[in-house]
């Protein structure tokens, strides 16, 4: 019998504590990434689902 390899552990207590940091990039992509994605294939009444979401996504980025 193969043993499986275990998930790493984490520490649940210590991340609601705050205790890790987040990273951010070196620099912006040249492009928001809903550009860059392109159309998703999926679709909502006719319109393509990154299409009808693309409003929302500029409010975030303005935000």
């Amino acid at each position: 019998m193969t043993e499986q390899p275990r998930p790493e552990m984490v520490n649940v207590a210590a991340y609601w504590r705050g205790d890790f940091t987040l990273e951010t990039p070196d620099e912006e992509p040249a492009e928001p990434s809903l550009n860059r994605l392109g159309r998703s294939g999926i679709t909502v009444h006719g319109r393509d689902l990154a299409a009808l979401l693309a409003p929302a996504y500029d409010t975030f980025l303005s935000g």
